[in-house]
């Protein structure tokens, strides 16, 4: 047996192999032996629901993918030893049966294959053993392509027949042995659903993709200034009037398809967390009650175009009112309710950029500043504890985005998870706080795709470009600065986290950058981020595959491998790329890295 690098090929005589498994275990070790699949190959373990639903999905996603891979097709003059028996069954063995699907739970998992055919994975919760039957999904290889319906019919001539079943279908390279388990215990992805709308069957489809990654958190950033689409039963009015209508048809979440996409999640190990954001955000919720919210419907920018007298952070204005008794009452409706539909233990309830201009449009918040001697920052703290307490009520974990601790510094719990998304991750920490890493500068997926404004008039002005320094010592040399003036017309618009995170940047976002190890265990995880100002149903998976797939390695595998040295780009990239394949042979249409000949 020996032990080698993920992602390194074996060269046998007259033949390579490629087994690539994403993300990349903790620990591997390689044989040099094919084992084939027995025609009646199955795989056992308890009668635990969510692991028998595993194990029927899996024996479909097996036999119906086929998989050979990309880089190093498997080819008849393939020479390598073959064990003398097939692989019959895999045993699944689970200590812990009753674990539950929360923070922190047990997800490791091991995997031994033998080359007298033996296959068992051992794991100490259901959750666990999820992880390893997509590791050993990853294992399985095919020595025939799977035909696609519109090939030509004269070269299925050339080739044998489609094989069925187990049949032709193998594991390489055993005898193998995997230790593996998760670096972080929050996994996520954060999916924005009001400002486009999202039909269930795309949001069931991300859930599988997050299955084949590994992610275990799908956090739902359902509201916000554009639409209010969850049906609530106290507050039927914000989804009645708040929610986008379309070809007369409203475009809504019912208590039904909430139920679905949770239980869903579950079966394939993944938490949902609901996000209802306010104060700020909340512009939707005027068109039901108008009397809660300050500044709605009006131009976030005023004539002047200046960013200090903003009234929001982009179009969709409107702040709950924080003065108002009746804005409360609603308030705690709707974390009530949706608390009761979703029945993870942790509620974010946003907090992110809020605005006090917009505040004091409203005559009723001005006579209280006034009176109280109050500032924006004290309305801010006064709304936050009153939505902490209805969450506190509710038994939920409360998490926030960042800014009323970074930002303004309000004297927000401790027991409060901050999601960080704009500042150094420090800054958060070593205040005490747990935190999730989100930064936009690596992990926000809607970043360079343009200015989603159509008003926005900076594409028509000349920017100036810096020059750059090897430039400019020759310039100066000749004395020629002053006549340097190439065009870059418009630059970015209004796309303000510009420039595109590719998979190379989404990858090399270390998540416990300038933390010592103490404070490191602040850090729960992390999350990438798809805003949808410019991305509906039709281009989801290529916003999110694979790029949530670098993410996902680093939060599986971490950013730095068992000796201590920082994952390499290099060595990912030939997996990525197979990776992004076998996604697009599992339905997931995940966008292109390179060229085929790569």
């Amino acid at each position: 047996m020996k032990c080698r690098l993920l992602g390194s090929v074996v060269i046998l005589p007259s033949v390579a192999v490629a087994t690539f498994l994403w993300p990349v275990p903790q620990s591997v070790e390689w044989g040099q032996v094919d084992l084939n699949l027995a025609n009646s190959f199955h795989i056992r373990g308890p009668n635990i629901p969510e692991l028998q639903e595993a194990i029927q999905r899996y024996t479909d996603l097996i036999t119906g993918e086929r998989w050979v891979p990309v880089h190093v097709p498997l080819t008849k003059a393939r020479r390598i030893a073959v064990a003398p028996s097939s692989l019959a069954a895999l045993t699944i063995d689970i200590s812990d049966t009753t674990a539950d699907l929360d923070f922190g739970v047990d997800e490791s998992y091991s995997l031994d294959i033998t080359k007298d055919a033996k296959a068992v994975l051992e794991a100490e919760t259901v959750w666990g053993a999820l992880r390893g039957l997509e590791t050993f999904s990853q294992l399985v290889q095919s020595r025939t392509e799977k035909k696609e319906e519109d090939e030509e019919s004269d070269e299925d001539q050339d080739e044998e027949e489609e094989e069925d079943g187990f049949e032709g279908l193998f594991i390489p390279e055993v005898p193998i042995h995997i230790k593996d388990s998760p670096v972080y215990s929050h996994r996520g992805l954060m999916l924005d659903t009001s400002r486009n709308y999202f039909p269930v069957e795309d949001i069931l489809r991300t859930l599988d993709a997050m299955e084949y990654n590994k992610l275990n958190v799908f956090h739902w950033h359902i509201t916000d200034s554009h639409s209010f689409p969850i049906k609530l039963d106290s507050v039927r009015q914000l989804a009645q009037r708040g929610a986008y209508k379309l070809h007369g048809k409203r475009l809504v979440y019912t208590k039904q398809d909430v139920q679905r996409i949770v239980q869903y999640a579950r079966e394939r190990g993944i938490r949902v967390i609901p996000e209802i954001d306010m104060p700020a955000h909340t512009g939707s919720w005027a068109l039901a009650y108008p009397d809660i919210v300050t500044c709605a419907g009006k131009h976030y920018l005023d004539s002047s175009g200046s960013w200090e007298k903003r009234l929001a952070a982009e179009p969709g204005t409107g702040q709950l009112n924080p003065v108002k008794d009746r804005t409360y009452s609603i308030v705690h409706q709707v974390i009530a309710n949706v608390a009761e539909l979703f029945p993870d233990k942790w509620f974010h309830g946003g907090g992110d950029e809020p605005v006090h201009r917009c505040w004091e449009q409203d005559k009723e918040v001005r006579e209280y500043m006034a009176e109280h001697n109050a500032t924006g920052d004290d309305l801010l703290n006064l709304f936050l504890s009153k939505e902490l307490s209805y969450i506190k009520e509710a038994e939920k974990t409360p998490v926030l985005w960042e800014d009323s601790v970074t930002n303004v510094h309000l004297p927000i719990p401790k027991n409060v998870v901050l999601q960080v998304w704009a500042n150094p991750t420090q800054w958060a920490v070593k205040k005490g706080y747990k935190i999730i890493a989100s930064n936009a500068n690596f992990w926000y997926l809607d970043c360079g795709h343009g200015g989603w404004g159509g008003a926005d008039l900076s594409y028509d002005e000349q920017v100036k470009p810096a020059i750059p320094d090897e430039v400019s010592d020759v310039l100066e040399k000749y004395e020629l600065t002053d006549n340097y003036n190439p065009s870059n017309w418009g630059g970015p618009g209004g796309d303000w986290c510009s420039p595109f995170k590719s998979w190379q940047r989404v990858y090399s976002y270390d998540l416990t950058f300038n933390l010592t190890k103490s404070e490191a265990k602040n850090v729960l995880g992390g999350e990438v981020a798809l805003w949808s100002e410019q991305v509906d149903e039709v281009s989801l998976d290529t916003r999110l595959w694979p790029r949530s797939s670098a993410a996902a390695e680093i939060l599986w595998s971490g950013r730095y491998d068992q000796d201590g040295k920082k994952r390499d780009i290099d060595d990912a990239m030939p997996r990525i790329f197979d990776w992004r394949y076998r996604l697009l042979r599992r339905g997931i249409r995940a966008e292109a890295l390179q060229p085929l000949w790569w």
